[in-house]
């Protein structure tokens, strides 16, 4: 698997390996990481002429540095077509790539002294200060030549989103994904935009052990498939974990395999059990929660491990969306899991279905289980 690629699947999970160096974060991966949050589209490259003279033609990477550039996020080589993707990315770079993307304000007093008066993050030192986006050691200093590490780049949109209200809006319009897991509810303003609360919430950085590594390279290979073809890396949701692991764990211990319990219950049920389709009345005016069982009578697309609904008349917000699972046994390493169900049509179909946004892997003993799922407002 291309170092790559796994690195931007571990910005998707947030968790880093045990006993390594803190990971630093590239330029590419930086920016494939910003335009995944913002959700803004990326740029549409054609022609199958190579843009960049380091960057693979047609890439996923190649059109998110493609927008970058273009919005002057980032700069190429005039002669050599450069981009330098594996560039490790700075303080003051990842700043600046915040405060384009996001359109900040610029020039905001501040009261560092280590920041050169020509650099190009210059004009936006200030929004570091106000929304205090990296840990320093003094007041003063800022180290914006520092490289980026991938906990700094985490907590540094996660706090940018706290910050500026007009963000939370922003991400409210576009997109709505469930809850973070009741454990970290008390940590998270619910004025913060559920997508971002999923993706860099405290409970999504658990403490690196063998089973950790085997869910990170699940997510990797899965998303290493997606992105091959152009689609989004998956994010990973501890509620879609929790069931998940909840559900290799059963098969496991009962001694059956299949994506109904003994009991009946399939993933639509384990999924729900863990409110992931609870609408948060935040976010939609009906309030009450919306009849489940008309949604699921309204399918638009359905295959052997998972399910898409239509837009729903229940209610105005028109509450949409999509849920899959993936079950696995007795393979001892997740690169075979993952190979397996490529393999298999209707598995390769789930993992390869553009509406899925998150996921969640849950491994016990040699049962593999990997829920897919998204929720949205049309």
């Amino acid at each position: 698997m291309p170092k790559q690629t796994l690195l931007i699947a571990l910005l998707c999970a947030f968790v880093t390996g045990a006993g390594a160096q803190a990971p630093v974060v590239t330029r590419a991966e930086a920016v494939l990481f910003l335009f995944q949050v913002s959700q803004k589209p990326l740029s549409s490259t054609g022609g199958g002429k190579p843009l960049f003279s380091d960057v693979p033609a047609g890439s996923l990477e190649e059109k998110a540095l493609q927008a970058a550039v273009e919005n002057g996020m980032i700069g190429s080589n005039p002669v050599t077509r450069a981009v330098d993707p594996n560039a490790p990315v700075s303080r003051g770079e990842f700043l600046r790539m915040l405060a384009i993307l996001f359109s900040l304000p610029v020039n905001a007093v501040h009261h560092y002294t280590d920041i050169p008066r020509l650099a190009s993050y210059a004009p936006y030192v200030g929004i570091a200060e106000r929304c205090s986006l990296f840990p320093v050691e003094k007041p003063t200093e800022l180290k914006p030549e520092n490289p980026l590490l991938l906990s700094e780049a985490s907590g540094a949109v996660y706090t940018l989103f706290r910050c500026f209200a007009s963000l939370q809006k922003q991400a409210a319009a576009t997109s709505l994904a469930p809850a973070a897991a009741q454990a970290s509810a008390s940590r998270i303003p619910q004025t913060l935009p559920l997508k971002i609360s999923s993706i860099l919430s405290p409970p999504l950085l658990p403490s690196p052990n063998a089973t950790e590594q085997k869910k990170l390279q699940i997510i990797g290979f899965v998303n290493q498939q997606r992105m091959a073809v152009g689609l989004l890396p998956l994010i990973r949701n501890p509620q879609l974990e929790q069931a998940a692991q909840a559900h290799a764990k059963d098969m496991y211990k009962r001694g059956y395999f299949s994506h109904f319990n003994p009991e009946g219950q399939n993933y639509i049920d384990r999924i729900r059990k863990t409110q992931y389709l609870t609408l948060p009345p935040e976010f939609c005016p009906c309030h009450a929660l919306f009849d489940l069982s008309e949604l699921l009578n309204q399918r638009s697309e359905v295959s052997p491990h998972y399910l898409v609904t239509k837009r729903s008349t229940v209610c105005d917000c028109n509450p949409r969306f999509a849920l899959g699972e993936n079950i696995a046994r007795g393979q001892q390493t997740a690169a075979i899991a993952v190979d397996q169900w490529m393999a298999s049509a209707s598995h390769r179909q789930t993992i390869m279905q553009p509406l899925f946004r998150e996921t969640g892997v849950g491994v016990f003993g040699d049962v593999w289980v990997q829920e897919f799922g998204s929720l949205s407002l049309e």
